[in-house]
């Protein structure tokens, strides 16, 4: 064999692999392409799901906040009332029970419940303990005086109740 010949094969040989090669290089890119697109996607999912739940966030404050905007505009008003020392106090009392009743509904409202009456159990997951109280009339492990009364959401606990625990 000639160099010629030599030449002629080793192209021969080369076009073979490149022909062979074409398909794979051209699903290589495609495979890379889409795949670039995929991760594109996905940040732009990742991207709008945060500011989806940012924004479901704020409405959920908004909400709750403007349900306490009565509450404050009563309280704003009766702050003059007291200063001045216009009025009965019985009826400054009625006003301030009036604007408890308020907070009472809209913690209902919202699904909130307050827990820790004196004689309920003592339960150390929702109760905080600062008292022993020996009182035989009372059971052990009950509760015989709430300095503060617990608060939750369904299961989920906002505040424990402070409370003292007989026996």
């Amino acid at each position: 064999m000639n160099d010629k010949q030599v030449e002629q094969e080793v192209e021969a040989e080369q076009e073979a692999e490149e022909l062979t090669l074409d398909p794979v290089v051209e699903e290589l890119k495609a495979a890379k392409e889409q795949l670039l697109r995929l991760a594109a996607d996905f940040d732009n999912f990742r991207k709008r799901s945060i500011k989806e739940r940012e924004e479901a966030f704020l409405a959920a404050k908004a909400t709750l906040l403007g349900a306490f905007l009565p509450v404050m505009d009563n309280l704003e008003r009766a702050m003059p009332v007291s200063a001045e020392g216009d009025g009965s106090p019985q009826a400054f009392r009625k006003g301030v029970e009036m604007i408890f009743a308020q907070f009472c509904d809209i913690f209902a409202c919202e699904g909130a419940a307050c827990f820790g009456a004196p004689g309920e159990p003592f339960d150390p997951e929702w109760h905080n303990a600062v008292l022993h109280i020996e009182n035989p009339a009372l059971g052990e492990n009950v509760i015989a005086e709430v300095f503060s009364k617990g608060w939750r959401v369904g299961e989920k606990l906002i505040r424990e109740a402070t409370v003292g625990v007989a026996n």
